[in-house]
């Protein structure tokens, strides 16, 4: 009988299982412990005033409003999708406060040219999507492009604490690429993804499948369902959630 294309969408579908259930075998990049410092340099690109300069204007942050403010840069991705990436640092470190949830975690990946500004939920009625696509674009971009990367982190942390504060003026609009209409093998994938790793959460083994998943929801959904981070607290944050709000944006 001559294979039909019902019958090739099958044996795709199949191998896209098999691959899915060793997700756990990729190797992702770690999330580095918080250890109570608030700007984390792993790519080395600041120069060690702006980094002293970064942390004494995230504590006055901290210290006059709670909002709990993280800067993170990285030299790669590795290969992971930078929503994907923020939802797992957003689940690691736990920014913000477990009932204001108003953590707010600044990424950016050198090699390849992307950053996300990753919103708690509390914050994103006041820190929105479109706002946080216009300090990337129109406040970041401009000086990386010219390789100055301690002005454009400065400049990005500022304006994420006086969009905050309902302060920040831009009226550039994003630039909003298109979205294609989800295929119906999208949304069984990312049911099978999500039954994957509830199951190795239940026993006990996979954790980092765990936030694959979450990320890959994330991408799949554009940013819909919680990142919970119940824990009673640490040095670094205080249990806040995040669901995805922000934005990726390149230069």
């Amino acid at each position: 009988m001559k294979p039909t294309r019902m019958h090739f969408s099958l044996r795709y579908f199949l191998v896209a299982i098999v691959l899915l259930l060793n997700v756990s075998a990729f190797a992702q990049r770690a999330v580095p412990a918080h250890g109570g410092v608030w700007v984390h340099d792993e790519a080395n690109v600041l120069s060690p005033g702006t980094v002293a300069q970064l942390e004494q204007i995230l504590k006055a942050e901290r210290d006059s409003t709670s909002n709990q403010i993280a800067i993170l840069i990285v030299p790669s991705l590795e290969g992971e999708d930078i929503d994907g990436f923020g939802i797992r640092v957003a689940e690691a470190w736990k920014a913000g406060d477990q009932k204001k949830d108003n953590g707010v975690i600044f990424i950016v990946s050198i090699q390849d040219r992307k950053m996300r500004i990753e919103t708690g939920l509390g914050l994103e009625g006041v820190l929105t999507d479109a706002l946080s696509s216009r300090i990337n674009r129109n406040e970041v971009a401009p000086q990386f492009r010219q390789g100055n990367y301690d002005a454009g982190v400065l400049a990005g942390t500022i304006a994420i604490i006086q969009a905050i504060k309902g302060t920040y003026v831009n009226e550039s609009p994003p630039q909003r690429g298109k979205r294609g209409s989800r295929s119906p093998w999208g949304t069984v994938l990312l049911i099978i993804i999500i039954i994957i790793a509830m199951s190795r959460r239940k026993g006990g083994g996979g954790g980092m499948g765990g936030y694959w998943a979450a990320g890959a929801a994330g991408a799949l959904l554009g940013g819909a369902g919680r990142s919970n981070s119940w824990g009673s607290g640490s040095d670094f944050g205080g249990g806040g959630g995040f669901g995805g709000g922000g934005s990726s944006d390149s230069w």
